[in-house]
C-alpha cells in the first residue's frame, strides 16, 4: 500500500517515544549510581566493610538479574506500558526507604525491594526499539537511549554529593527518589504501540514495519532456551557485565580511598567517566548501523565493533597500579586513573549498545522481551560474582589491582565464546524445546556455587583474635609468643600492631584490624593503609625496640 505524503506527512514520533526512554534510563542510573556515591558518607557511620558493601550489591544484583527472567515473559504478555509504570514507582519509593535504614540488613533488605524493580527498565527498552524502529536504525536507537544511564550516572554525583555535604546522605536518598517520580507524569499519557498512536502517521508507521520479522507467537520458555544464541549472548554479557558493575559501585570508593581524596572530588570525576560512556554508546550503536548501511552483513558489523570496544578496555588492567605512583609524565596518578576508565566505561557502553541489539536480530519481536530478561538474569550471576571478588580482594590487599587486571580481560574472552557459540547472526525460528527441569537444575548449580563463593569469600581469616594468635604462629613457625604494640584505627575498624619472632628469620612486624564482629584481618599495606590513623611504622618499630 502507498500513501499520499502530502496529505500524511512523515512523522518521527518514534525518537519521542526513545527520549521517553532515554530518560527513564537517565533516572534509572541516576537512582542506581546513588547508593555507591554516598558510600564514603556512611560506611564510618554504619560501620559497613569491604564484604558488607559487596553483599549489600549482591542484594541489588540478584533480584534485579532473576526478576528479569519473569519480567520479559510478563513484558511481552501485559505490554510494556503497565509494566513499566508499577515497575518504575516501586523502584523510586524504594530509593526514597534508603534514607530510613541503620545498617547492613536495612540496606540489604532496601536494595532488594530496588532490585527488582528496576529489573524492567531495560527489557522494556528493548522491546519498545524492537517495537518502533526498523532494523537499520535499532542499534542507534539502542545507542541513544543506553546514553541515558551514563547521563544519569553523570547527574548523580553532581546531585547526590552536593546534597549529601549540605544537608546528609539520607537528604539524598528522599530527593533522587522524588524526582525520579516526575517522568510517570510524562509516559502515561505518551506512550501507545506505534500502530495505534495517534501521533504515528502512516508513512511512519510503513517505514518502521518496513523491515520487520514475520509476527510469532511468543515462545515458550523452553522453546527459548532451546536456541543456542540465548546462551552465546548470555554467557557473553555475563563476562562483559561483571567489568560494569564494578565501576558502577565501586569508583567512587576506589578514588576515594586508593588516592585520599575528599568524597567533593567525585562531583567532577565521575560525571567525566560517565560522558565518555554516554558518547561510546551512541558511538558504538551509530557505527554498526553505519557499517550495515554500506552493505555490511548485521553479524560481522556488530562484532567488529564489539572487537574494537574489547580491545579498548585493556588499557583498564594498568589502574590498580597507578595509585603506587604519585604521578607519570608531570599529570597526577588520579587524572590518568579517570581517563583510563573513561574509555572503559566508553568501550563498554559501545559494546553494551550493539550486544543489546543482537538479541533482537536473532529473537523473534513477540520473545524479545522475554529474552532480554533471560540474557540479564544470567548475566546477574556473573556481576555478582565480581562483586565477591572485589570485596576480598579489597578486604585482604587493601588494592583494587587485581579486580581492574580482571576487568580488562573479559571482554576480549566474552567475544571469543560468542563467535564460538554464534558465529552466524540471524533471525532465529523456534525449533527443539530444552527441558525445563535440566536448565532449573543448571541454574541452582550456578546459584548454590555463588552462594559458596559469597561463604568463601566472607569466611574470614581469622575469626577472633584468639584465633590469630594461635592460628598466626603455626604459620610462621614462630618460636616465641607474640608480642602485642601501640592500638591504632583503619576508618572505622580497631586495628593493633604485633610482634612475632619465626624461626631463624627476622621479627615480622604487622598490623592487624578487626571488624564489628571481631573477625581479625592482616593489614598489608601497614600505616600506608586508607584510612589509617595511628603511630608511623617507624615508631612502632622503635616502640618494639624498647622492649625487652
Amino acid at each position: 500500500m502507498t500513501y499520499d505524503r502530502g496529505m500524511n506527512p512523515m512523522t518521527r514520533y518514534r525518537w519521542v517515544v526513545c527520549a521517553l526512554i532515554f530518560f527513564a534510563t537517565t533516572v534509572n542510573y541516576l537512582d542506581r549510581q546513588m547508593f555507591s556515591l554516598l558510600v564514603p558518607f556512611f560506611e564510618n557511620d554504619l560501620r559497613l566493610g569491604p564484604t558488607d558493601l559487596a553483599l549489600i550489591n549482591v542484594s541489588f544484583i540478584l533480584p534485579y538479574g532473576l526478576a528479569m527472567i519473569f519480567v520479559g515473559r510478563a513484558l511481552d504478555r501485559i505490554g510494556t506500558r503497565r509494566l513499566l509504570t508499577g515497575s518504575y514507582l516501586l523502584w523510586n519509593i524504594a530509593l526514597i526507604g534508603h534514607s530510613l535504614v541503620r545498617g547492613l540488613t536495612g540496606f540489604m533488605g532496601a536494595r532488594f525491594v530496588l532490585g527488582f524493580g528496576e529489573s524492567a527498565m531495560f527489557p522494556a527498552a528493548v522491546k519498545t526499539v524492537t517495537e518502533w524502529f526498523p532494523r537499520k536504525e535499532r542499534a542507534l536507537a539502542t545507542g541513544f537511549f543506553n546514553a541515558g544511564a551514563n547521563l544519569g550516572a553523570v547527574l548523580a554525583p553532581l546531585i547526590g554529593v552536593t546534597v549529601a555535604t549540605q544537608f546528609g546522605w539520607r537528604t539524598s536518598f528522599v530527593i533522587t527518589g522524588l524526582i525520579g517520580m516526575v517522568w510517570v507524569l510524562f509516559w502515561i499519557p505518551m506512550y501507545r504501540e506505534p500502530q495505534s498512536h495517534s501521533k504515528v502517521s502512516p508513512p511512519e508507521l510503513e517505514y518502521i514495519q518496513a523491515d520487520s520479522e514475520p509476527s510469532l507467537p511468543a515462545m515458550s520458555y523452553g522453546e527459548l532456551l532451546g536456541i543456542r544464541p540465548v546462551y552465546a549472548l548470555a554467557v557473553a554479557k555475563a563476562m562483559s557485565d561483571a567489568p560494569w558493575w564494578f565501576y558502577l559501585f565501586w569508583m567512587p570508593k576506589f578514588l576515594v580511598d586508593q588516592f585520599h581524596l575528599k568524597p567533593i572530588f567525585m562531583a567532577w570525576a565521575i560525571p567525566v567517566i560517565y560522558i565518555f560512556a554516554d558518547i561510546g554508546s551512541i558511538s558504538g550503536g551509530w557505527l554498526s548501523s553505519r557499517l550495515i548501511s554500506r552493505g555490511m552483513a548485521v553479524g560481522p558489523a556488530r562484532k567488529w565493533v564489539m572487537l574494537a570496544c574489547a580491545l579498548a578496555v585493556v588499557p583498564v588492567m594498568t589502574v590498580g597500579l597507578l595509585v603506587d605512583h604519585p604521578s607519570i609524565l608531570g599529570i597526577p596518578s588520579v587524572f590518568w586513573a579517570v581517563a583510563i576508565v573513561s574509555l572503559a566505561a566508553g568501550a563498554h557502553q559501545g559494546w553494551s549498545s550493539n550486544l543489546f541489539t543482537l538479541i533482537s536480530d536473532t529473537i523473534p519481536k513477540g520473545s524479545v522481551g522475554m529474552a532480554v530478561g533471560a540474557i540479564n538474569g544470567f548475566a546477574m550471576i556473573g556481576a555478582s560474582a565480581m562483586q565477591f571478588f572485589v570485596g576480598q580482594a579489597v578486604l585482604l590487599t587493601s588494592s583494587y589491582t587485581l579486580p581492574f587486571i580482571l576487568a580488562g580481560s573479559l571482554y576480549l574472552l566474552a567475544l571469543i565464546w560468542l563467535q564460538l557459540m554464534m558465529p552466524h547472526v540471524h533471525q532465529m525460528v523456534p525449533g527443539r524445546s530444552a527441558r525445563i527441569p535440566f536448565v532449573l537444575a543448571g541454574l541452582a548449580g550456578f546459584l548454590i556455587a555463588l552462594a559458596f563463593l559469597q561463604y568463601q569469600t566472607n569466611k574470614p581469616p581469622y575469626t577472633s583474635l584468639a584465633d590469630y594468635q594461635v592460628t598466626r604462629k603455626k604459620e610462621l613457625n614462630a618460636t616465641l609468643a607474640y608480642e602485642g604494640g601501640p592500638t591504632a584505627k583503619v576508618g572505622w575498624m580497631d586495628a593493633r600492631w604485633f610482634r612475632w619472632w619465626p624461626a631463624g628469620k627476622p621479627q615480622k612486624i604487622e598490623l592487624i584490624k578487626f571488624d564489628q564482629r571481631g573477625q581479625a584481618f592482616i593489614e598489608s599495606k601497614g600505616d600506608q593503609a586508607t584510612k589509617y590513623s595511628g603511630e608511623p611504622a617507624a615508631e612502632v618499630v622503635r616502640f618494639f625496640g624498647t622492649m625487652k
